[in-house]
């Protein structure tokens, strides 16, 4: 048996709302990251800087 899953009240569907909308927006599916040129060593040469 399949139970609905509609929202009790007004309250909780804003409530939802205001959760879907801060929600990041979802990235194309064929969407591949760029490489930025640095090695792994220079990455976390620049983290530690950062961090102290």
């Amino acid at each position: 048996m399949h139970e609905s899953t509609q929202l009790k009240s007004p309250e909780t569907a804003r409530v939802a709302d205001a959760i879907a909308n801060t929600l990041p927006p979802k990235s194309a599916p064929d969407w591949k990251p760029q490489p930025c040129g640095l090695s792994r060593q220079e990455l976390r040469r620049i983290v530690k800087k950062m961090l102290g």
